[in-house]
């Protein structure tokens, strides 16, 4: 990709995240018009809706989630779930975010959930960065295995619920999250 279309990508992913914080849809017609191209080039610098909000929403959960370990209290893995709680907290209350899980729940879980994608990967990656530096002999599968499971522990407490107009559980999460640490300590 020639840095021109890197520089059209990322007009495309900013369009649609202003839209996004607007807590408006986000339709690709609509997008290629404001950026004054077809749809078809919208399609190939971005690829389909899901790609785009994915891509979107993943590059602004590494920012929270930087954050939130950045300010997390505690020493060691206490410090990771800290994190975590804040990460949660965060998003939970987040409007554009619950209105887009609530408005097109289908979508919000499809790529934030489904296995392999963009959101999730995005956690599982800065948590298990996060957890090798607390824990370096876990680095590669131990650490890696171990974020993806906190990632989907905190993920179906959090956002399945929020579908389904409940509210989180984050508490629940985290109790959850801590008895699998202490369990991953102690193997």
């Amino acid at each position: 990709m020639g840095v021109s279309e890197k520089v059209r990508r990322r007009d495309a992913i900013e369009a649609a995240r202003k839209h996004y914080l607007d807590c408006e849809r986000i339709d690709m017609q609509s997008l290629a018009n404001e950026l004054g191209i077809g749809r078809t080039t919208l399609y190939r610098w971005v690829g389909d809706r899901d790609s785009l909000i994915s891509e979107m929403l993943s590059g602004m959960v590494v920012e929270v989630i930087g954050t939130a370990i950045e300010e997390a209290e505690g020493q060691g893995l206490e410090r990771t779930i800290d994190g975590m709680r804040r990460f949660m907290v965060t998003t939970a209350g987040f409007a554009p975010l619950r209105h887009l899980i609530q408005s097109e729940p289908e979508l919000g879980l499809r790529v934030m959930l489904a296995p392999g994608s963009g959101v999730s990967t995005a956690i599982t990656r800065e948590l298990t960065v996060e957890i090798e530096r607390t824990r370096p002999a876990w680095a590669g599968g131990k650490a890696g295995e171990l974020a993806d499971v906190l990632t989907q522990i905190g993920m179906a407490y959090e956002w399945v619920n929020i579908a389904v107009r409940s509210e989180p559980e984050i508490d629940r999460a985290i109790r959850a999250m801590e008895t699998l640490i202490r369990a991953s300590d102690n193997a």
